[in-house]
């Protein structure tokens, strides 16, 4: 299903949203100056084509006793790539996969509680059929973390 031509209500929408999930559609739609009736079809038919993939909470993995991430870079080989990145996915502790371009082909963002559980985490990767090579960077200070984007 191909995502609609977003127009400038639907970026309003999609930018009010990125700063508050939870805001009522009746107060989206008196900040936008438009029709409630409007403003939910505008959220239904954009959760609908993907735009929005859902609504949920952004939490300071911290908070969770997650105090230790890192990214780890892979070699794949090709004939196995789907297969580890099924592996990769269904992980909990991984909240990030992309496919690259360039020397490495996959990079993985991992949270763990400390650098024990990391380690048994990087183990269990390494161990993953595919896996030619891996790099793993362990983070030492997050910078910026967002997960809004911009909409002009």
């Amino acid at each position: 299903m191909r995502a609609p031509k977003l127009d400038e209500l639907d970026l309003k929408i999609i930018s009010h949203l990125q700063q508050d999930g939870r805001i009522p559609v009746a107060e989206l739609a008196k900040r936008l100056n438009q029709p409630e009736n409007t403003v939910r079809y505008r959220i239904e038919r954009l959760l609908k084509h993907g735009v929005i993939r859902r609504f949920t909470a952004l939490v300071d993995p911290r908070a969770l006793g997650l105090n230790v991430s890192a990214a780890v870079m892979f070699k794949v080989d090709p004939k196995k790539l789907d297969q580890l990145l099924e592996k990769l996915t269904s992980m909990k502790e991984v909240t990030n996969v992309y496919q690259l371009s360039g020397e490495w082909d996959l990079i993985a963002v991992v949270f763990a509680r400390d650098i024990q559980d990391l380690h048994s985490r990087i183990e269990e990767m390494r161990r993953m059929e595919g896996v030619r090579e891996m790099n793993v960077m362990v983070t030492t200070r997050v910078i910026k973390s967002e997960y809004r984007f911009v909409l002009t």
